[in-house]
């Protein structure tokens, strides 16, 4: 049902009609899915079909754009309930320079803050220098570099070029998008340390590097 269910939130994406998406969304619920599952169950496989369908061609970039903001007004519907305390953990993070899609960014920087992460979004078309600048004024080790298009993904290698050409290999890079969640291989030739395809999968990531890689500690 809720593969079904996806194709009819992807459909009212496609027809800029977030009345229609939040039925759907609400449908979903009530048929017993929990509020922790609906972005993974739901709204990912939703975002999979429009990325799939721009990507062949079934629609355009005009028609991808504003079903992406039909997908962001309808975010906070979706998003699993998390009410946790400060982690003391700085995340930096934004779309890498010349890539203007933000809404999974904006996906998962929601969910971090919620969960007690200090998000520092810089948002879209950020170039390597900015990261590190902001890097430096926060003290943060953890950076999410997002890429929606494989060239721009590919030019995210230079982000951690900079990162080694300045000696801060401490900082932790994460990068998340369609290229990386599609290609892991992908992600281990820009020097990345990880892969965030979902909400669910930043939470459980930035878990194992506060503990693993920051020792628990701040920043």
């Amino acid at each position: 049902m809720v593969s079904e269910e996806a194709t009819h939130l992807y459909e009212a994406f496609v027809s800029q009609d977030p009345a229609k998406a939040i039925q759907v969304v609400e449908r979903v619920r009530s048929s017993g899915v929990p509020q922790t599952q609906l972005f993974d169950s739901l709204f990912v496989p939703a975002m999979s079909l429009l990325g799939g369908a721009w990507a062949e061609g079934r629609i355009d970039e005009i028609v991808f754009t504003q079903a992406s903001v039909v997908a962001e007004q309808i975010g906070s519907f979706v998003m699993p309930p998390l009410t946790r305390p400060d982690t003391g953990v700085t995340v930096v993070m934004g779309s890498i320079h010349r890539d203007r899609h933000g809404i999974m960014k904006d996906i998962i920087a929601s969910a971090l803050k919620e969960a007690g992460y200090r998000v520092n979004d810089l948002g879209v078309g950020v170039r390597g220098a900015d990261f590190l600048e902001r890097l430096e004024e926060t003290g943060a080790r953890v950076v999410i570099v997002f890429a929606e298009i494989l060239a721009t993904a590919r030019a995210v290698a230079g982000v951690r070029d900079l990162l080694t050409a300045e000696n801060r290999d401490d900082v932790v890079m994460l990068v998340a998008g369609g290229p990386f969640a599609a290609d892991p291989g992908l992600a281990r030739s820009v020097g990345a340390n990880g892969v965030i395809a979902s909400a669910e999968s930043a939470l459980k990531l930035l878990g194992r590097v506060r503990e693993d890689l920051l020792g628990g500690g701040a920043s």
